[in-house]
């Protein structure tokens, strides 16, 4: 096995990890190879809490050679030097005289110093900075270096750009299986979804997972009601408001509020300005209550707010093959505010699946993270 292909398999390696298992944790893979290059071990983060990629490569080397001094170890992360649920990864590598490790991108938390620690102890160290093992951590990048939740988008729209009609009715404009993927990939993988008052009013929602016939999962909600309208008696029937037994509605206002008669209630007090929501004020409560990753399912205001806020890090655009052609339709964006060709928003293309007859793109906004 090359370099290169140690590197490509613990990024592999990785991506076997299940999102919401290991959350707020990065994805991390390793392997353990002699000086020929020959695979002695093998291991990834499987969950929190749980052994690192490190420690579970080193166990499997150990099975087949007890002196791992001439070995290789290849990790498509930084191990980690500080003790936290378990214990560091560095100590053990140091433990076992490991002879080189190479990483594949360098740790943003200020308190991994691995890289220092390891060539003080006579081990070698190669850093890649790999582009794919960069991309793999976004969303844990996103929470170390911009103090910040990773924000993921998502929009069903016409062919014409329209998420509803001038009456505000949008059911349905995607297909069932779309929908389906929505609750099994996009709402199972978020600590939290946002969206807005007017949203929970006008459709009527509940924001639960559903997928097929199992039982109905809970989900966080983050309601976006400066004024708290919702709370409103005549709104306390709403489907939102079912009984919880291990989540929260975190409203975002700008009032002092504090408490509520329901456990199941919590209060974010936010900055608004002529246009909204200013996410920066909430981004450090958000984190402190747990909430890393978020899925947006809002109208084009908070879509918009977030590009315009440079918060928005995903997008997933479901295109259904129907066109309103009515220009008072409601479209997917837009913001009040002249602005030149060249001040574009960009956007990478990731993927483009056919979900039947609706086309599903996913896009990440262009990279801020360069370690």
């Amino acid at each position: 096995m090359t370099q290169k292909e140690a590197i490509e398999y613990t990024i592999k390696l990785a991506k076997k990890a299940t999102d919401k298992e290991i959350r707020p944790n990065p994805f991390v893979g390793a392997v353990v190879l002699d000086q020929d290059g020959k695979l002695l071990g093998e291991g990834y983060h499987q969950k929190i809490g749980g052994p690192h990629a490190e420690v579970n490569a080193i166990e499997d080397a150990l099975k087949k050679i007890k002196d791992l001094r001439e070995t290789t170890l290849f990790v498509s992360l930084e191990p980690c030097s500080h003790f936290g649920k378990t214990p560091p990864c560095c100590d053990l590598i140091i433990q076992h005289g490991i002879k080189k490790v190479v990483i594949a991108s360098l740790d943003p938390n200020p308190k991994v110093n691995s890289v220092e620690k390891l060539k003080q102890n006579g081990i070698e160290v190669e850093v890649m900075n790999d582009p794919e093992a960069i991309l793999l951590n976004r969303r844990f990048f996103t929470q170390h270096l911009q103090k910040r939740p990773y924000f993921i988008l998502k929009t069903a729209s016409t062919i014409d750009g329209k998420i509803a009609d001038r009456s505000n009715e949008s059911k349905w404009i995607s297909n069932e299986k779309s929908r389906r993927f929505v609750h099994v990939q996009l709402r199972t993988n978020a600590d939290a979804i946002l969206t807005s008052y007017k949203t929970i009013i006008q459709d009527k929602a509940s924001l639960t997972i559903r997928i097929d016939k199992n039982p109905i999962i809970e989900t966080n909600v983050i309601i976006i009601d400066k004024e708290l309208s919702l709370l409103k008696e005549e709104y306390a029937s709403l489907p939102i408001f079912y009984k919880r037994t291990n989540t929260k509605i975190y409203f975002i206002s700008n009032k002092n509020r504090t408490s509520s008669q329901s456990s199941g209630i919590e209060f974010i007090k936010g900055s608004f300005n002529e246009d909204g929501l200013i996410f920066s004020s909430i981004a450090a409560s958000l984190l402190e209550k747990g909430i890393f990753s978020i899925l947006t399912e809002g109208g084009n205001k908070i879509n918009t707010s977030l590009i315009e806020q440079k918060f928005a890090d995903e997008l997933y655009w479901f295109i259904a093959p129907k066109i309103l052609n009515d220009q008072f339709g409601v479209s997917m964006l837009g913001i009040d505010k002249s602005r030149d060709i060249q001040d574009t928003f960009h956007f990478d293309l990731i993927n483009v699946n056919k979900i039947d007859d609706d086309v599903l793109l996913h896009y990440h906004f262009k990279s801020k993270h360069s370690l």
